[in-house]
């Protein structure tokens, strides 16, 4: 922490912003904007995900996007079209304090397929490498494959880093679950019979399932 000014430990925040044209624009309403927000929250490494800029934007409204903050500077990987995906989605960036960062890398995961979705970041801070990841939403569905290329070759790239001898950090939006309870309502997988033990029974239905049914149906949950 000591090349962060600080003698205390260091400070790193992520943060999923959906789009770091409204946030950022969203930031400015308070006094100070993006700087004051960054020394409030004594934030060493910030790292963003769904920043939804391409580099070309970036260049031409750096100003209004915040790109250089007194104190900091800012790395981004950015999707510029080239694959299956529209140019601007995605997007990840580090603001870290300047003179902190001793190399930058937008393509980590030596996969030109993988790496032009700007979904991985990797930034040097002597004490330790950080990726910086936003991975891949498969659902289940036609994107899973890539979904688990994206994090073989995530888990190579830090690999990489380790036997080199370094400490890793992985921050970021990765876009898993590891309880039921980190699932959204509205899909969360449900076991009807442990539910309809905490209703009273119904006529004609002494095992509760048929009235535990109805009231997902009503709430509009899927039930099978």
């Amino acid at each position: 922490a000591a090349a962060y000014g600080r003698s205390e430990d260091l400070h790193l925040v992520s943060w999923n912003v959906a789009g770091w044209k409204t946030t950022v624009d969203n930031i400015g309403r308070f006094k100070g904007g993006l700087s004051a927000f960054l020394e409030r929250h004594r934030a060493d490494v910030l790292c963003l995900q769904e920043v939804k800029l391409s580099s070309k934007v970036i260049a031409a409204d750096a100003a209004k996007l915040c790109i250089e903050v007194p104190g900091f500077e800012s790395f981004w990987a950015c999707n510029e079209g080239a694959g299956a995906q529209r140019q601007g989605l995605n997007g990840v960036a580090t603001f870290a304090r300047s003179g902190s960062v001793l190399r930058a890398d937008s393509e980590p995961l030596g996969d030109p397929e993988l790496d032009k979705e700007g979904r991985c970041l990797l930034t040097d801070h002597g004490a330790f490498v950080l990726f910086n990841v936003y991975v891949p939403n498969s659902g289940g569905g036609p994107r899973l494959p890539y979904k688990m290329r994206f994090l073989r070759a995530l888990r190579a790239a830090m690999q990489r880093e380790r036997a080199a001898g370094r400490p890793v950090i992985l921050a970021g939006d990765l876009n898993m679950k590891a309880r039921p309870a980190d699932i959204h309502w509205s899909i969360r997988p449900l076991d009807l019979r442990a539910l309809a033990a905490q209703l009273p029974a119904a006529p004609g239905d002494p095992s509760g399932v048929g009235l535990a049914a109805g009231a997902l149906s009503a709430e509009g949950r899927q039930v099978a």
